[in-house]
C-alpha cells in the first residue's frame, strides 16, 4: 500500500481537490494524510469527512503588509520543522501539494528528504507558493494552455480541477425539499467562497424588497461570522447562511448563481449544470479570479460582472433569471466544460511516483 501526503489548506479551492484525489485515492488502495491550516474554513470542511486523517500544519502567507513578510520567515522555518517530524511518522512516498502558503514548508521537508513532489495549480495565474515549488517538483498540474517560464515543459501537464465526488447534480425539486426551500419560483445561490464576500451578502440586504415582489428565493452563503437567519416575506424565502455543507445540493437547487470566480467554484458550478454571474474577488492574487472567469465566460457558461458595477448589473442578473431559454444554453456550455475537466493524469502520476518514486514524470 503506498502513503500519499497531501498538502491542501487555507481555503476552500486548495481542501477540496486535496479531499477529491484523497477519496479517489483511498478507494484505489492508498493511505493519505491531509495537511491543512489552522483556519476557521479547514476544520468546517475537513469535519465532513472523518475517514480521512488531517493534520494542522504550520505557516502563513507572504504578505501583505511588512509585518506579515517579516513573520513569513520564521513561519516556513516551523513549517519544515514540522513537516520533517511529520515525514518521520507518516513516511510517505509521494507529496501532492495543491499551492497556497501550507504547501510551501511540506514541498521543502520533502524535497530535503529526496520524496518525490507533485504541485497542482488550479488557476489561470499560478501563485507565489506554486512558482516557487516548481523549481524542484517532479511535476506540474496547471489549467489547460497555462505554462510557467523556466520550468522544462515535459515536467508540465494540462489539468482539471479535482472535484469531490458528492459535487454531482441532483434532481431540482429533490434539492429544494432537502434544503428546505419551496419547490416553486425561481431560486438565486449566492455565495461568495469560502470566505464569504460582504459585498455579495449586501447585494442580497439591498434587494429584499425586490426579491420579496418577485417572489424569487435566495440561498445566500455568507462564510465565517458572517449573517444567519432567514427572511420571509409573501412567498419569498431567503436564507443567510455562514457554511453550506451541501453544496453539491445548493447548487441544484439554483436557477442561477452569483458567485465569486476561484477555479473550484467553477468546476462545481459546471458539475452541477449551475448557470452563474461571476464576480471576482477584486484583491486576488496576480488578479487570479479575473482572469479564470474571462476564460469561462468565453465558453458561454457564465456572465461576468466586476464587483464595483455589481448594483449596476441588477437588472441583467434579473433578466437572466428569467430567460429560461438563456439558462438553457449556459447549462449546455457548462457541461461541455465539465466534460473537459479532466484531472485523471493528476491521479495516475501520483499513483506512479508513490509506487516507483525513480519513475520519470508522465
Amino acid at each position: 500500500m503506498s502513503r500519499v501526503l497531501l498538502a491542501c489548506g487555507g481555503t476552500g479551492g486548495h481542501i477540496a481537490p486535496g479531499i477529491a484525489l484523497a477519496q479517489r485515492l483511498t478507494d484505489d488502495g492508498h493511505a493519505c494524510v491531509l495537511v491543512v491550516s489552522r483556519k476557521t474554513v479547514d476544520a468546517r470542511m475537513t469535519a465532513d469527512y472523518p475517514q480521512f486523517t488531517f493534520v494542522a500544519g504550520r505557516g502563513r502567507g507572504f504578505g501583505p503588509g511588512w509585518i506579515n513578510r517579516l513573520l513569513f520567515l520564521p513561519a516556513l522555518v516551523a513549517s519544515i520543522g514540522s513537516s520533517l517530524r511529520l515525514l518521520r511518522g507518516f513516511r510517505p512516498d509521494v507529496l501532492v501539494c495543491f499551492g497556497g502558503f501550507m504547501s510551501v514548508g511540506p514541498a521543502l521537508a520533502c524535497w530535503l528528504r529526496g520524496i518525490p513532489v507533485i504541485v497542482h495549480e488550479s488557476n489561470r495565474r499560478p501563485g507565489k507558493a506554486v512558482r516557487l515549488i516548481a523549481r524542484f517538483a517532479r511535476a506540474l498540474h496547471l489549467p489547460a494552455g497555462v505554462r510557467l517560464e523556466g520550468i522544462p515543459l515535459k515536467r508540465q501537464h494540462d489539468s482539471g480541477f479535482p472535484v469531490r465526488k458528492e459535487i454531482r447534480p441532483s434532481a431540482k425539486e429533490v434539492a429544494r425539499k432537502t434544503l428546505g426551500f419551496p419547490t416553486t419560483g425561481k431560486l438565486l445561490l449566492v455565495a461568495g467562497g469560502s470566505q464569504g464576500s460582504r459585498a455579495l451578502t449586501k447585494w442580497v440586504e439591498t434587494q429584499l424588497a425586490e426579491i420579496s415582489v418577485r417572489g424569487l428565493h435566495v440561498l445566500c452563503l455568507t462564510g465565517p461570522g458572517g449573517r444567519g437567519g432567514e427572511v420571509r416575506a409573501g412567498s419569498s424565502v431567503v436564507r443567510f447562511l455562514p457554511f453550506c455543507n451541501q453544496m453539491g445540493l445548493a447548487y441544484s437547487a439554483a436557477d442561477l448563481a452569483i458567485t465569486r470566480a476561484g477555479a473550484g467554484t467553477l468546476a462545481e458550478l459546471a458539475a452541477c449544470r449551475t448557470p452563474a454571474i461571476l464576480v471576482p474577488f477584486p484583491f486576488a492574487a496576480d488578479d487570479h479570479q479575473t482572469a479564470n472567469a474571462q476564460y469561462f465566460v468565453e465558453t458561454g457558461a457564465a456572465l461576468l460582472v466586476p464587483e464595483g458595477d455589481l448594483l449596476d448589473a441588477t437588472a441583467l442578473i434579473y433578466d437572466r433569471l428569467s430567460n429560461n431559454s438563456a439558462l438553457a444554453e449556459m447549462r449546455n456550455a457548462l457541461a461541455l466544460a465539465d466534460a473537459d475537466n479532466r484531472w485523471d493524469e493528476l491521479f495516475q502520476e501520483t499513483v506512479q511516483l508513490a509506487r516507483d518514486p525513480r519513475a520519470p514524470a508522465a
